[in-house]
């Protein structure tokens, strides 16, 4: 996607002075298949003890925080706390908060962050931008409500806060003093017509900004948001950056900004040059240009790097999947078609999105009943204690798989 390399340039000299990005070779409709033991190293097992009225299943989502496991059930809007050991601290309802909240990990401070729109108003996406330009109106402050709940309290207590202007102008700490401020929407309400997918601030001040847009009447943002994506690196100085509707994985360290690798798709998959340039009748005809076309390429998210592999999620205009690429082969597999095998005695611990990363370690919960169904005796192997409790019915526990994979 040529107009993303153009931003680039345009955005900052300095980026001509990095190597050129590393290619990762994708075909979303052909990806290859392989078993779970091609890539997983060792692994383990850790019961997540039970208790009465707390039930986890396949589509929760796990976060892993610097004491805790949380496991956060949007649909029963419960958040589940548990210790690595698998000790269960708490059972966290979140449902008096209403609709549209949801709770989001801040690393920085150790809490969870409930933020979202009060619900005795109803506001447009021209209310919305209204109330960002001038927030600090009092009168403003009235449209949006915050919580949190301290990591560092063990009571764990849903406390109201005071939302900020940087909640309602999506700023969030990037790390050694930075904060990103991370959306894209165009609209005749701003003055201005240049703005940027990216701005860096640093003790209260803009310090940077990448990827100048027309934020009156870009047609990529007439009638969708978009946001960056934000992942950890092996450095801890340094994160991953994706762009919606570009298919460059940036690396960036302090205020400077690089691109680091690229993804390369067939054609099928490629935006048509007029989606940059011709912008969209009404929403109407987006939607379907989205519905017509939903293989072609959105965004990149959740990137994760190994020594050996790459993880990573692509959202398509109305599509998606979680990936693995092969760093040395220069292969990409779906992850949601990795077969477990005998090695974890046909537990697939490794396919699907619900996993997080940590110090190393990849962390997936299993459920009892997924367990029961996909374990397979191996001969001459015993299997772990946990597993054989839950499949001998003499203990109903989700597990914790934690694993590494191979380098």
């Amino acid at each position: 996607m040529k107009h993303c390399l153009l931003s680039l340039l345009l955005s900052c000299l300095c980026l001509i002075t990095k190597a050129q990005p590393g290619k990762i070779f994708l075909n979303p409709k052909s990806p290859a298949t392989e078993s779970q033991s091609r890539f997983v190293d060792s692994f383990r097992f850790v019961a997540l003890e039970p208790q009465e009225g707390v039930t986890i299943s396949n589509w929760d989502n796990i976060t892993l925080t610097k004491n805790y496991l949380a496991i956060v059930q949007y649909s029963s809007k419960q958040l589940l706390l548990y210790t690595y050991e698998g000790r269960f601290i708490k059972k966290i309802s979140y449902k008096k908060l209403g609709e549209g909240f949801y709770p989001g990990y801040d690393k920085q401070n150790e809490t969870f962050r409930f933020y979202g729109s009060n619900r005795n108003y109803s506001l447009t996406t021209k209310d919305e931008i209204k109330i960002e330009l001038n927030y600090n109106d009092r009168r403003n402050q009235k449209y949006y409500k915050k919580y949190i709940i301290d990591l560092k309290d063990p009571n764990f207590e849903i406390k109201k806060s005071s939302p900020t202007e940087y909640e309602v102008n999506n700023i969030y700490y990037l790390n050694d003093g930075y904060y990103l401020r991370s959306k894209a929407t165009a609209s005749k309400l701003y003055k201005d017509s240049v703005g940027y997918e990216i701005k860096l601030y640093k003790d209260h001040k803009l310090v940077k900004q990448y990827f100048p847009y027309n934020q009156v009447k870009e047609p990529r943002f007439l009638y969708s948001v978009g946001y960056v994506a934000t992942s950890e690196s092996p450095d801890p100085k340094t994160k991953f950056i994706t762009r919606p509707f570009c298919d460059t994985i940036y690396k960036i360290t302090g205020d400077s900004l690089y691109p680091a690798y690229q993804v390369v798709m067939p054609l099928e998959n490629a935006l048509p040059a007029s989606f940059f340039t011709k912008p969209f009748k009404n929403k109407a005809e987006w939607d379907n240009f989205r519905q017509n076309n939903n293989w072609m390429f959105q965004q990149v998210y959740q990137f994760l790097e190994t020594p050996a592999y790459f993880f990573f999620s692509v959202g398509f205009l109305y599509n998606g999947g979680p990936y693995i690429y092969d760093r040395k082969k220069q292969i990409a597999y779906q992850a949601l078609k990795i077969k477990a095998d005998s090695t974890t005695f046909n537990l697939n611990i490794l396919s699907g999105y619900n996993f997080d990363f940590k110090d190393g370690y990849f962390y997936k919960v299993l459920t009892p009943e997924s367990i029961r169904e996909s374990y397979k005796p191996v001969a001459g192997k015993q299997a772990p204690a946990a597993i054989e409790a839950i499949v001998n019915k003499k203990s109903n526990a989700a597990l914790l798989a934690i694993f590494n994979v191979k380098n």
